[in-house]
């Protein structure tokens, strides 16, 4: 496992952008609150609550004693560092007071660009704090409501909710800040911004396999004999258990879970209650592959867009390095395809005829490809990511 990084450290693009600025005083300030904001975002991506989740769909004694017990550090971890972070951002850019009767809304003017853009970061900061404040507050009023008390699957779903926005929220703080001084992306600002979508990718591949395994089940059901019904409903209950297992699983949201689980359970005591109608496999099964349908599509559209364009145009620079190389008659042709095919796998999950020809190309290009077959695969390569749909 690849050893983490300091908490407080900032990509290397966010330090150069500080380091760049003319006003050290304001940098000494910014960095301060990125470095807070690195922490908080550390915590928040690597505290693991999956450990607390029930294993089981039903609550035979809700949220007892004992799980807070084991969960209020977690919590209060989780709320510290975003309170720290609350604290420093009031510090370095602290809201300008008011008497009672001043105009709030009246501001002298800049008297230079630097300053615009320093009033600019400081509004943001004071928003956020605000805004990150009042969230705090929130979350400790909807963890002691009686439904989600008495719930272990609605305590998981709050608290992995909770952390994720706070996540975002700090995020975009940390972009959008970063942006007014200088033009950059996500990725090369926002502290664990390319492990995060890197495992939002992960969990996207991970579910189009369990989609495309379970698919393959219940095509399975017309040729099963009466008598094999409930083992095949015993293997699909066996796939879903499987897929809990996975490191990618860590990031699905829990009420997504909670379905896998609730399903996986009713496949269980279906297969061992004796025989098994040919219609109750996909009765069951047919509706959850509509919520994997949900899934995949929200990962697609409101988290892995930006992160979809720069894989496909790193894919695109890499054939045009496979052409370079054929075109000497270089080895290196073969070397950059099995790299742009593996890079290929960012961008797995957004059409199944792509998916279809990365594991293809894939399997082949492990055994070794003659000239001609890289250049087809080439031709085929560049056909299909042209043919990807963007949002």
């Amino acid at each position: 496992m690849k050893a983490r990084t300091s908490p407080e450290a900032l990509p290397e693009r966010l330090q150069a952008l500080l380091e760049s600025l003319t006003d050290r005083h304001l940098a000494e300030r910014l960095e301060r609150v990125y470095e807070a904001a690195a922490v908080a975002i550390d915590q928040l991506s690597h505290l693991n609550i999956v450990k607390y989740e029930p294993t089981t769909a039903e609550q035979a004694d809700g949220a007892d004693l004992s799980l807070w017990e084991t969960m209020a550090p977690a919590l209060r971890d989780t709320l510290v560092d975003v309170n720290h972070l609350i604290a420093v951002i009031r510090k370095e850019f602290p809201a300008p007071e008011r008497s009672a009767g001043a105009d709030s809304g009246w501001r002298p003017l800049p008297a230079s660009a630097d300053e615009r853009l320093s009033q600019e970061a400081e509004v943001v900061f004071q928003k956020n704090a605000e805004q990150l404040a009042r969230r705090v507050a929130e979350l400790g009023e909807r963890v002691r409501r009686p439904e989600v008390v008495t719930d272990r699957w609605e305590l998981m779903t709050e608290l992995q909710s909770s952390r994720m926005d706070f996540r975002s929220r700090i995020g975009d703080m940390v972009y959008l800040t970063a942006a007014a001084f200088e033009d950059v992306s996500r990725e090369e600002v926002v502290p664990g911004y390319g492990v995060q979508m890197a495992a939002a990718a992960a969990l996207r591949g991970a579910l189009v396999d369990l989609r495309r395994s379970l698919q393959g089940k219940l095509e399975r059901v017309a040729r099963t004999a009466p008598e094999g019904m409930a083992g095949l409903t015993r293997q699909v209950a066996e796939s879903l258990g499987s897929f809990a297992t996975m490191p990618a699983s860590l990031t699905l949201r829990t009420r997504d879970k909670r379905l896998l689980v609730e399903l996986r359970e009713q496949l269980q005591k279906v297969a061992g209650a004796g025989p098994v109608a040919a219609e109750e496999l996909p009765r069951r099964v047919q509706p959850f592959l509509a919520e994997l349908e949900r899934i995949i599509e929200q990962l697609t559209t409101q988290v892995l867009t930006g992160h979809d364009r720069a894989a496909w145009s790193a894919c695109n620079a890499q054939l045009e390095q496979i052409s370079m190389h054929l075109h000497l008659s270089s080895r290196g042709a073969e070397r950059v395809l099995q790299a742009a095919l593996d890079g290929a796998g960012a961008i797995y999950g957004r059409s199944a005829t792509f998916d279809a020809f990365v594991r293809k190309s894939r399997r082949a290009a492990a055994e070794g490809l003659e000239e001609q077959a890289v250049r087809e695969t080439l031709d085929q390569f560049r056909e299909q990511l042209a043919a990807l749909p963007f949002h």
